[in-house]
């Protein structure tokens, strides 16, 4: 007869492992070089990943589009599709937006408007060549000591979505915040 569950038989209690908090990431965004304030460094951080609430859609791990049928008799044989399901990756980040009290700006949503405009720009028309509108970005996780355990490098990445309207209401006093996603051509995805 099988007993119950024992900390002796747990592999993770024996060794002490530790749970991978969801907490526990870093995001360093590198925009174009058009825009002049993201060039700007605090404590070794840009404004941008200061500014990062959360991340969703690091889906690196992509599936075929379909599988594949083939039938003898009664026999049903399933292959993988022929081609995957994308080639691409879009990440969707939140960001808090503060006030810089000796300029007055909004930093990281004049950041965020300055690299849309390189797209597309609704004031003169302009629109952008993508060399000069891609950037960077680097997503760590970490433990609660610091150690990165994986680590996702993104080269080419741009906003592919205009700058969510801001709402203002009288009764609500809630902060600022823009969510906003980020197409990803390719990527590596390092882990341990």
């Amino acid at each position: 007869m099988a007993g119950l569950p024992h900390f002796s038989n747990s592999v993770a209690s024996r060794n002490n492992y530790e749970p991978v908090y969801l907490n526990q990431f870093e995001v360093i965004i590198n925009p174009p070089a058009g825009i002049p304030l993201a060039a700007q460094r605090f404590k070794g951080e840009g404004i941008l990943a200061q500014g990062i609430k959360s991340l969703s859609g690091l889906a690196v791990d992509i599936a075929p589009s379909a599988t594949i049928d083939q039938n003898y008799k009664f026999a049903t044989r399933r292959y993988a599709g022929g081609e995957p399901s994308t080639t691409d990756m879009t990440v969707s980040m939140e960001f808090e937006v503060n006030l810089n009290p000796e300029s007055n700006s909004m930093e990281v949503y004049k950041i965020l408007r300055q690299w849309s405009d390189l797209i597309y720009n609704p004031l003169t028309g302009a629109m952008g060549l993508k060399k000069d509108y891609v950037g960077s970005m680097v997503i760590s996780i970490f433990n609660k000591r610091g150690d990165v355990f994986r680590r996702v490098s993104i080269p080419s990445c741009f906003p592919s979505e205009a700058i969510p309207a801001m709402d203002l209401d009288y009764e609500q006093a809630s902060n600022y915040s823009i969510s906003l996603s980020w197409i990803c051509d390719y990527w590596t995805d390092t882990f341990l």
